[in-house]
């Protein structure tokens, strides 16, 4: 192998060692293995603190308004490019699109507008994308999520098509902001609440200030205060202090208090392309406490069989998770 391609391999290996870095999932065992890298040859670390300069000079270039005019355009080939390993030669255009990813986090992804007027932005399955509009309100897009944005004089229209999003809200009393999922619709003029939408209705939680809940027919059915959480189906509406699912979303974390596993699972199902499969429904009654990264490399299966009589087997197309043995004893976690 000649000079100068030892060093593109170099180069690639330190490359992929500080993306994985500063991705989802690196653990303490990682961390570990990377000392070990560093230290087995000088050109390990050189290579890799070169890297790290290039990251810093363009993440100070991503910051320009030129780059971020470009950055949509940017994330159309971010699909493609995240399923090849990152080389050398095209960690360089990478950067601008990984500083922005983070954690699997997008900085805002555009559509074409179904019709005129109408602004369109959608994530994948373990995607989030926040979006600023029109107004300076920001909306933060969950996984698997689709939100159409019509702003006009009068009135500032969004409808949540599927998943769920955060807003935070500009405040103009003379024009609501009106977010409709479903059949029913949420009214804020500033203030910061989740919408989620769930079968036959939505779930509503409010952080700041005020919201107006109202169903089809326009029946007002509560207003939502900050620290209320909000459950629609049909014209009932339920409410509670904080939820269950007590962590922030948007940080990529997830916080179950002692909740049911099957509740548990299908919130952590969300974020996998790969299910995780209960194989006998008696084991969704098992209690688990604790915070996860969502997503693939989450912890939360192999943290499962420390804590719960229970085994866990992989496949290509599922994570299965059955009782140990003839042991079906409930606990918690």
């Amino acid at each position: 192998m000649s000079a100068s391609a030892d060093r593109r391999d170099l180069h690639d290996e330190a490359a992929e060692w500080f993306v994985r870095s500063r991705g989802p999932g690196w653990s303490a065992l990682d961390a570990a293995r990377l000392e070990a890298w560093l230290a087995a040859d000088p050109r390990h670390r050189a290579s890799f603190d070169g890297v790290a300069r290039s990251w810093d000079a363009t993440a100070e270039a991503a910051a320009s308004p030129g780059v971020r005019a470009l950055r949509s355009e940017a994330l159309a080939a971010t699909r493609t490019a995240r399923r090849r390993l990152l080389s050398w030669v095209g960690l360089a255009a990478a950067m601008l699109t990984l500083a922005v990813l983070g954690a699997g986090v997008l900085s805002s992804l555009r559509l074409a507008a179904p019709e005129p007027g109408v602004q369109v932005y959608r994530t994948e399955v373990g995607e989030r994308a926040t979006v600023t509009l029109a107004d300076g309100s920001q909306a933060t897009l969950n996984t698997a999520s689709e939100l159409a944005v019509e702003y006009t004089r009068s009135r500032r229209g969004l409808r949540l098509v599927a998943g769920e999003a955060w807003f935070d809200v500009a405040k103009n009393p003379d024009r609501p902001f009106v977010v409709t999922a479903g059949a029913h619709s949420v009214t804020a003029t500033g203030t910061s609440f989740n919408v989620r939408i769930a079968p036959g209705g939505m779930h509503v939680a409010v952080t700041e200030g005020r919201v107006m809940v109202a169903a089809a027919d326009q029946t007002r059915l509560a207003s939502v205060g900050a620290g209320q959480r909000a459950d629609i189906r049909g014209g009932a509406l339920r409410l509670f202090g904080a939820g269950p699912h007590g962590g922030d979303w948007r940080t990529g974390r997830l916080q179950f208090d002692t909740v049911t596993l099957s509740d548990a699972v299908a919130e952590m199902n969300r974020y996998r392309r790969t299910p995780i499969v209960l194989d006998d429904p008696g084991l969704g009654g098992l209690r688990v406490s604790g915070v996860f990264e969502a997503g693939e490399a989450s912890g939360f299966v192999d943290a499962l069989p420390l804590t719960h009589p229970i085994r866990v087997t992989r496949s290509a197309q599922a994570v299965h998770i059955a009782w140990r043995g003839a042991d079906k004893r409930s606990s918690g976690m």
